[in-house]
């Protein structure tokens, strides 16, 4: 029946209608997935920043290292500073044609002998580029130095995680089978939202049970709610509608 602005009132549709619509067209509620997308993204840049400039450094270092162990020369040093820790950073100078070139390079514990400030040590470096240069037979990188980088593809884990995470909710809510389930438990949480605890009976009349952290609405235990889960899978289910996805209209 039309009301006075020509308009019907939308009914909303019954579990049997529902289940009917299956594959369902969905949408993503951008609000919701908000937090999920924000960390994906994230964790996927800083992983492919960090693991690109890592690779670049790499590169730039064994370049230096063939052009200095082909075209290199050696000069007599002097150590100016030591930055001690489990890999030392030591700071050292040397002249060629008349110039001071500055330089660092790792000494990593373990490998050599004690060093110190104004001790003299042997460099090589190029005569076309001076400022390319490095101790002579020092180690160019240890284990320790590979340690940050193992980091890289656990922040990239992170982020495919959250993106996987998301295709198995559109999953579920595309082909899940709705039925109707029965709250036994519900606790406020931060935000205005609502932990919700149910049981559900699948299709062959096994029990099963779910809950969900992202309800807007309060339930009395007890009180009926719908419920979609995966029919091959009923351990995968959460409270329809879903938070995340939508029936698109």
């Amino acid at each position: 029946m039309l009301g006075d602005c020509g308009v019907s009132e939308s009914r909303e549709m019954n579990i049997r209608e529902i289940n009917e619509g299956i594959p369902r067209r969905v949408r993503l509620d951008v609000d919701a997935a908000m937090p999920i997308l924000i960390f994906c993204l994230l964790c996927l840049g800083v992983g492919a920043i960090w693991s690109t400039a890592f690779g670049l450094y790499a590169l730039r270092q064994e370049r230096h290292r063939k052009a200095l162990s082909l075209e290199g020369r050696r000069a007599t040093g002097q150590i100016t500073e030591i930055y001690g820790g489990r890999s030392t950073d030591v700071h050292y100078t040397f002249r060629f044609n008349g110039t001071v070139y500055y330089g660092n390079a790792r000494f990593h514990e373990g490998r050599y002998l004690d060093i110190h400030p104004r001790e003299e040590v042997s460099i090589d470096f190029l005569p076309t580029d001076p400022s390319i240069n490095h101790p002579t037979n020092w180690q160019w990188w240890s284990w320790w130095d590979v340690v940050p980088q193992l980091f890289v593809p656990l922040v990239l884990g992170l982020g495919v995680a959250g993106l996987v995470v998301l295709y198995r909710e559109r999953r579920l809510a595309r082909i899940g089978w709705v039925t109707e389930g029965k709250v036994i438990a519900c606790a406020p949480k931060s935000g205005g939202r609502f932990r919700v605890d149910y049981e559900f009976l699948n299709e062959d009349h096994e029990l099963f049970d779910g809950d969900t952290e992202y309800s807007l609405d309060e339930y009395e235990t007890g009180s009926k709610i719908r419920v979609i889960y995966l029919r091959k899978n009923p351990k995968r289910n959460d409270v329809y509608p879903m938070s995340v996805f939508h029936d698109a209209e």
